[in-house]
Protein backbone atom coordinates (compact mmCIF):
# COMPACT_ATOMS: atom_id res chain seq x y z
CA UNK A 1 0.00 0.00 0.00
CA UNK A 2 1.56 3.20 -0.54
CA UNK A 3 0.61 6.63 0.55
CA UNK A 4 1.27 10.16 -0.87
CA UNK A 5 2.14 12.59 1.65
CA UNK A 6 1.62 16.71 1.03
CA UNK A 7 3.50 18.80 2.73
CA UNK A 8 2.10 22.01 4.45
CA UNK A 9 4.05 24.31 1.70
CA UNK A 10 2.43 22.50 -1.05
CA UNK A 11 -1.16 22.38 0.54
CA UNK A 12 -0.47 26.24 0.63
CA UNK A 13 0.35 26.84 -3.08
CA UNK A 14 -2.77 24.77 -4.13
CA UNK A 15 -4.92 26.92 -2.47
CA UNK A 16 -3.31 30.19 -3.43
CA UNK A 17 -3.41 28.66 -7.00
CA UNK A 18 -6.93 28.00 -6.89
CA UNK A 19 -7.86 31.15 -5.22
CA UNK A 20 -6.41 33.36 -7.97
CA UNK A 21 -7.96 31.10 -10.40
CA UNK A 22 -11.24 31.22 -9.08
CA UNK A 23 -10.80 34.89 -8.39
CA UNK A 24 -9.90 35.59 -12.35
CA UNK A 25 -13.34 33.34 -13.01
CA UNK A 26 -14.77 35.76 -10.85
CA UNK A 27 -13.45 39.09 -12.66
CA UNK A 28 -13.73 37.42 -16.41
CA UNK A 29 -17.75 36.62 -14.95
CA UNK A 30 -18.03 40.16 -13.57
CA UNK A 31 -16.81 42.00 -16.96
CA UNK A 32 -19.15 39.74 -19.06
CA UNK A 33 -22.14 40.75 -17.04
CA UNK A 34 -21.02 44.63 -17.53
CA UNK A 35 -20.65 43.65 -21.35
CA UNK A 36 -24.35 42.79 -21.41
CA UNK A 37 -25.40 45.89 -19.11
CA UNK A 38 -23.90 47.55 -21.71
CA UNK A 39 -26.13 46.45 -24.17
CA UNK A 40 -29.77 48.20 -23.72
CA UNK A 41 -31.39 45.50 -25.35
CA UNK A 42 -29.67 42.68 -24.39
CA UNK A 43 -31.90 39.59 -24.36
CA UNK A 44 -34.56 41.82 -26.18
CA UNK A 45 -37.10 39.93 -28.33
CA UNK A 46 -37.74 42.03 -31.90
CA UNK A 47 -39.78 41.09 -35.06
CA UNK A 48 -39.43 43.67 -37.99
CA UNK A 49 -42.55 43.08 -39.76
CA UNK A 50 -42.65 44.20 -43.43
CA UNK A 51 -45.56 44.32 -45.38
CA UNK A 52 -43.67 43.61 -49.11
CA UNK A 53 -42.29 40.46 -50.34
CA UNK A 54 -38.60 38.67 -49.23
CA UNK A 55 -35.79 40.15 -51.22
CA UNK A 56 -37.17 43.62 -52.28
CA UNK A 57 -35.69 47.07 -51.01
CA UNK A 58 -37.91 47.37 -48.02
CA UNK A 59 -37.06 44.05 -47.06
CA UNK A 60 -33.43 44.34 -47.58
CA UNK A 61 -33.10 47.40 -45.68
CA UNK A 62 -34.98 45.52 -42.89
CA UNK A 63 -32.54 42.69 -43.01
CA UNK A 64 -29.69 45.18 -42.65
CA UNK A 65 -31.08 46.70 -39.16
CA UNK A 66 -32.08 43.60 -37.89
CA UNK A 67 -28.35 42.25 -38.11
CA UNK A 68 -27.07 45.87 -37.39
CA UNK A 69 -29.21 45.44 -33.75
CA UNK A 70 -28.99 42.06 -33.41
CA UNK A 71 -24.81 42.27 -33.29
CA UNK A 72 -24.47 45.93 -31.27
CA UNK A 73 -27.22 45.95 -29.52
CA UNK A 74 -27.82 42.44 -27.94
CA UNK A 75 -31.62 41.94 -29.29
CA UNK A 76 -32.22 39.06 -30.79
CA UNK A 77 -34.12 40.55 -34.41
CA UNK A 78 -36.04 38.62 -36.87
CA UNK A 79 -37.79 39.63 -40.35
CA UNK A 80 -40.55 38.69 -40.68
CA UNK A 81 -42.38 39.09 -44.31
CA UNK A 82 -46.24 39.92 -44.48
CA UNK A 83 -47.24 41.03 -48.00
CA UNK A 84 -51.10 42.03 -49.06
CA UNK A 85 -53.47 44.77 -49.15
CA UNK A 86 -50.64 47.20 -50.21
CA UNK A 87 -49.17 47.53 -46.78
CA UNK A 88 -52.99 46.94 -44.56
CA UNK A 89 -52.24 43.60 -43.31
CA UNK A 90 -48.91 43.99 -41.44
CA UNK A 91 -49.81 47.34 -40.69
CA UNK A 92 -52.92 46.17 -38.45
CA UNK A 93 -50.88 43.17 -37.18
CA UNK A 94 -48.43 45.54 -35.67
CA UNK A 95 -50.86 48.06 -34.29
CA UNK A 96 -53.11 45.50 -32.62
CA UNK A 97 -50.11 43.73 -30.94
CA UNK A 98 -48.77 43.68 -27.22
CA UNK A 99 -45.41 42.48 -25.63
CA UNK A 100 -45.91 39.02 -25.40
CA UNK A 101 -45.07 37.26 -21.99
CA UNK A 102 -41.64 36.21 -23.78
CA UNK A 103 -40.94 40.24 -23.95
CA UNK A 104 -40.99 40.47 -27.94
CA UNK A 105 -41.69 43.41 -29.62
CA UNK A 106 -43.19 44.00 -32.91
CA UNK A 107 -42.05 47.06 -35.20
CA UNK A 108 -43.29 47.92 -38.91
CA UNK A 109 -41.13 48.48 -41.53
CA UNK A 110 -42.88 50.13 -44.21
CA UNK A 111 -43.07 53.00 -47.04
CA UNK A 112 -45.49 56.13 -47.99
CA UNK A 113 -48.24 53.15 -48.32
CA UNK A 114 -48.49 53.66 -44.53
CA UNK A 115 -50.28 56.77 -45.12
CA UNK A 116 -51.90 55.98 -48.31
CA UNK A 117 -53.91 53.01 -47.06
CA UNK A 118 -56.21 54.61 -44.55
CA UNK A 119 -57.57 57.15 -47.22
CA UNK A 120 -57.61 54.06 -50.08
CA UNK A 121 -59.03 51.42 -47.36
CA UNK A 122 -62.66 52.20 -46.62
CA UNK A 123 -62.11 49.82 -42.75
CA UNK A 124 -58.22 49.66 -42.78
CA UNK A 125 -58.13 48.85 -39.27
CA UNK A 126 -55.81 51.26 -38.77
CA UNK A 127 -54.95 54.90 -37.96
CA UNK A 128 -51.72 55.96 -38.82
CA UNK A 129 -51.23 58.24 -36.23
CA UNK A 130 -52.91 57.11 -33.09
CA UNK A 131 -52.02 53.41 -33.92
CA UNK A 132 -48.13 53.93 -34.25
CA UNK A 133 -45.17 56.14 -33.04
CA UNK A 134 -42.16 56.20 -35.44
CA UNK A 135 -38.94 55.35 -34.01
CA UNK A 136 -36.63 56.02 -37.08
CA UNK A 137 -36.35 57.47 -40.68
CA UNK A 138 -34.47 55.06 -42.44
CA UNK A 139 -33.74 56.03 -45.83
CA UNK A 140 -35.32 58.24 -48.89
CA UNK A 141 -35.91 55.35 -51.40
CA UNK A 142 -35.00 56.25 -54.89
CA UNK A 143 -37.20 54.70 -57.47
CA UNK A 144 -36.73 53.88 -61.18
CA UNK A 145 -38.90 53.45 -64.49
CA UNK A 146 -37.79 49.98 -65.89
CA UNK A 147 -38.51 48.41 -68.74
CA UNK A 148 -37.30 44.34 -69.62
CA UNK A 149 -33.61 44.78 -71.69
CA UNK A 150 -34.87 43.41 -75.07
CA UNK A 151 -38.09 46.33 -74.48
CA UNK A 152 -37.90 48.44 -77.77
CA UNK A 153 -37.71 51.27 -75.70
CA UNK A 154 -34.60 52.99 -75.23
CA UNK A 155 -35.74 56.35 -73.18
CA UNK A 156 -39.01 57.26 -71.35
CA UNK A 157 -39.58 60.07 -74.28
CA UNK A 158 -40.52 57.00 -76.19
CA UNK A 159 -42.34 54.90 -73.84
CA UNK A 160 -44.76 58.33 -73.15
CA UNK A 161 -44.73 58.65 -76.89
CA UNK A 162 -45.88 55.33 -77.49
CA UNK A 163 -48.55 55.51 -75.01
CA UNK A 164 -50.19 58.73 -76.33
CA UNK A 165 -50.09 56.68 -79.72
CA UNK A 166 -52.01 53.86 -78.49
CA UNK A 167 -53.60 54.49 -75.00
CA UNK A 168 -54.69 51.95 -72.42
CA UNK A 169 -52.49 49.89 -74.10
CA UNK A 170 -49.25 49.92 -72.62
CA UNK A 171 -48.79 48.44 -68.76
CA UNK A 172 -47.10 49.46 -66.13
CA UNK A 173 -46.30 47.31 -63.01
CA UNK A 174 -46.08 48.66 -59.50
CA UNK A 175 -45.27 46.69 -56.23
CA UNK A 176 -49.23 47.33 -54.10
CA UNK A 177 -51.97 49.45 -54.39
CA UNK A 178 -50.77 52.74 -52.38
CA UNK A 179 -47.01 52.07 -52.80
CA UNK A 180 -44.56 54.90 -53.68
CA UNK A 181 -44.12 53.44 -57.15
CA UNK A 182 -48.03 53.61 -57.40
CA UNK A 183 -47.86 57.53 -56.75
CA UNK A 184 -44.78 57.57 -59.15
CA UNK A 185 -46.81 55.87 -61.78
CA UNK A 186 -50.02 58.22 -61.19
CA UNK A 187 -47.59 60.68 -60.97
CA UNK A 188 -46.41 59.84 -64.45
CA UNK A 189 -49.43 59.79 -66.14
CA UNK A 190 -51.07 62.93 -64.81
CA UNK A 191 -48.15 64.99 -65.38
CA UNK A 192 -47.58 63.12 -69.00
CA UNK A 193 -51.34 62.93 -70.03
CA UNK A 194 -51.20 59.43 -71.29
CA UNK A 195 -53.69 56.52 -70.13
CA UNK A 196 -51.58 53.31 -69.47
CA UNK A 197 -53.03 50.27 -67.99
CA UNK A 198 -51.23 49.92 -63.91
CA UNK A 199 -50.71 46.40 -62.58
CA UNK A 200 -50.31 45.66 -58.85
CA UNK A 201 -47.95 42.79 -57.68
CA UNK A 202 -46.66 42.27 -54.39
CA UNK A 203 -42.91 43.41 -54.29
CA UNK A 204 -39.57 43.47 -55.97
CA UNK A 205 -39.42 40.15 -56.76
CA UNK A 206 -42.95 39.82 -58.50
CA UNK A 207 -41.94 42.97 -60.81
CA UNK A 208 -38.65 41.62 -61.67
CA UNK A 209 -40.11 38.27 -62.52
CA UNK A 210 -42.60 40.18 -64.30
CA UNK A 211 -40.63 42.02 -66.40
CA UNK A 212 -38.07 39.09 -67.16
CA UNK A 213 -41.50 37.39 -68.15
CA UNK A 214 -42.44 40.30 -70.60
CA UNK A 215 -45.60 40.45 -68.94
CA UNK A 216 -45.91 44.06 -68.11
CA UNK A 217 -44.03 46.96 -70.38
CA UNK A 218 -42.64 48.73 -67.37
CA UNK A 219 -42.22 48.47 -63.76
CA UNK A 220 -42.07 51.53 -61.34
CA UNK A 221 -39.82 50.63 -58.50
CA UNK A 222 -36.43 51.00 -56.05
CA UNK A 223 -33.46 51.39 -57.31
CA UNK A 224 -32.09 49.17 -54.91
CA UNK A 225 -34.27 45.87 -56.19
CA UNK A 226 -33.10 46.42 -59.98
CA UNK A 227 -29.78 48.38 -60.37
CA UNK A 228 -27.83 44.65 -60.19
CA UNK A 229 -30.15 43.45 -63.70
CA UNK A 230 -29.69 46.84 -64.95
CA UNK A 231 -26.14 46.34 -64.77
CA UNK A 232 -26.49 43.07 -66.54
CA UNK A 233 -27.99 44.44 -69.11
CA UNK A 234 -31.28 42.17 -68.72
CA UNK A 235 -33.09 45.22 -67.61
CA UNK A 236 -32.89 48.89 -68.56
CA UNK A 237 -33.74 52.16 -66.70
CA UNK A 238 -35.75 54.96 -68.60
CA UNK A 239 -35.44 57.43 -65.85
CA UNK A 240 -35.11 57.72 -62.09
CA UNK A 241 -37.80 59.67 -59.83
CA UNK A 242 -37.61 63.08 -58.78
CA UNK A 243 -35.77 65.92 -60.22
CA UNK A 244 -32.11 64.99 -59.81
CA UNK A 245 -30.05 62.21 -60.79
CA UNK A 246 -29.11 59.10 -58.91
CA UNK A 247 -25.52 58.73 -57.96
CA UNK A 248 -25.48 54.95 -58.79
CA UNK A 249 -26.98 55.37 -61.71
CA UNK A 250 -25.74 59.16 -63.01
CA UNK A 251 -26.09 58.10 -66.87
CA UNK A 252 -29.87 57.74 -66.21
CA UNK A 253 -31.99 60.72 -66.77
CA UNK A 254 -34.39 62.13 -63.70
CA UNK A 255 -37.83 61.92 -64.60
CA UNK A 256 -38.38 65.92 -64.98
CA UNK A 257 -35.81 65.56 -68.08
CA UNK A 258 -38.44 64.02 -70.42
CA UNK A 259 -41.89 65.45 -68.63
CA UNK A 260 -40.69 69.13 -66.98
CA UNK A 261 -44.12 69.20 -64.84
CA UNK A 262 -43.62 66.03 -63.13
CA UNK A 263 -43.20 66.56 -59.39
CA UNK A 264 -40.70 66.43 -57.33
CA UNK A 265 -41.86 63.25 -55.06
CA UNK A 266 -39.58 61.88 -52.54
CA UNK A 267 -40.09 58.41 -50.84
CA UNK A 268 -38.71 56.87 -47.49
CA UNK A 269 -38.78 53.72 -45.64
CA UNK A 270 -39.85 54.25 -41.64
CA UNK A 271 -39.83 52.48 -38.81
CA UNK A 272 -42.56 52.53 -36.38
CA UNK A 273 -43.92 51.54 -33.22
CA UNK A 274 -47.51 50.33 -31.93
CA UNK A 275 -48.96 53.45 -29.76
CA UNK A 276 -49.08 50.90 -26.12
CA UNK A 277 -45.12 50.82 -26.28
CA UNK A 278 -44.19 52.51 -22.98
CA UNK A 279 -42.21 55.76 -24.01
CA UNK A 280 -38.80 54.89 -22.12
CA UNK A 281 -38.63 52.01 -24.54
CA UNK A 282 -39.48 54.02 -27.44
CA UNK A 283 -36.95 56.17 -26.44
CA UNK A 284 -34.29 53.65 -26.02
CA UNK A 285 -35.20 52.04 -29.46
CA UNK A 286 -34.90 54.97 -30.74
CA UNK A 287 -31.21 56.15 -29.64
CA UNK A 288 -30.01 52.16 -30.77
CA UNK A 289 -31.38 53.27 -34.28
CA UNK A 290 -29.73 56.62 -34.63
CA UNK A 291 -26.36 54.36 -33.64
CA UNK A 292 -27.07 51.93 -36.80
CA UNK A 293 -28.34 55.32 -39.03
CA UNK A 294 -24.63 56.94 -38.38
CA UNK A 295 -22.77 53.75 -38.64
CA UNK A 296 -20.39 53.42 -41.69
CA UNK A 297 -21.47 49.56 -42.20
CA UNK A 298 -25.45 51.10 -42.94
CA UNK A 299 -24.21 54.27 -44.76
CA UNK A 300 -21.82 52.16 -46.64
CA UNK A 301 -25.08 50.11 -47.48
CA UNK A 302 -27.31 53.05 -48.48
CA UNK A 303 -24.89 54.52 -50.69
CA UNK A 304 -25.00 51.30 -53.22
CA UNK A 305 -28.77 52.47 -53.54
CA UNK A 306 -28.26 56.31 -53.89
CA UNK A 307 -30.33 56.77 -50.48
CA UNK A 308 -29.60 58.50 -47.89
CA UNK A 309 -31.06 58.16 -43.82
CA UNK A 310 -32.58 60.97 -41.77
CA UNK A 311 -31.51 61.69 -38.12
CA UNK A 312 -33.85 63.18 -35.29
CA UNK A 313 -32.23 63.34 -32.08
CA UNK A 314 -36.34 62.67 -30.42
CA UNK A 315 -39.23 61.30 -30.92
CA UNK A 316 -40.60 64.65 -30.74
CA UNK A 317 -39.13 65.67 -33.46
CA UNK A 318 -40.07 63.01 -35.84
CA UNK A 319 -43.52 62.76 -35.10
CA UNK A 320 -44.10 66.24 -35.55
CA UNK A 321 -42.03 65.41 -39.13
CA UNK A 322 -44.19 62.28 -40.15
CA UNK A 323 -47.15 64.19 -39.19
CA UNK A 324 -46.58 66.62 -41.58
CA UNK A 325 -44.90 64.26 -44.28
CA UNK A 326 -48.14 61.97 -43.85
CA UNK A 327 -51.26 64.53 -44.92
CA UNK A 328 -48.78 65.48 -47.69
CA UNK A 329 -48.90 61.62 -48.92
CA UNK A 330 -52.67 61.39 -47.58
CA UNK A 331 -53.48 64.05 -49.93
CA UNK A 332 -51.68 62.36 -53.03
CA UNK A 333 -53.56 59.60 -52.06
CA UNK A 334 -57.27 61.55 -52.87
CA UNK A 335 -56.05 63.98 -55.51
CA UNK A 336 -54.54 60.32 -57.62
CA UNK A 337 -58.40 59.03 -56.42
CA UNK A 338 -56.70 56.10 -55.17
CA UNK A 339 -59.53 53.38 -53.82
CA UNK A 340 -59.52 50.12 -52.77
CA UNK A 341 -63.16 48.80 -52.36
Amino acid sequence: MHFRFVSNTSRRRHLLITGVLLGLLGIQATHVAKAQDAKPLANKKIRLVVPFSPGGGVDGLARAVAESLTRNAGATVIVENKPGAGGNIAAVQVAKSQTTATGELQLLVTSVNHYANPVMVKNSGYDAYKDFVPVAYLCTFPYAFIVPGESKFNTLSEFLAAAKNAPGTLSWAFGGNGSLGHFLGVAMEQSAKIKGVPVAYKGGPDLLSALASKQVDMAVMSVQSSTPLVKQGRLKSLAVAGHVRNKVTPDVPAVNEAISSYPNIVGFVAMYAPANVPTAQLALIHAEMNKVLVSEEYKKRLDSDGSTPLLFSNLDGLKSFFEKDGQQWEALTRSAGLKVE
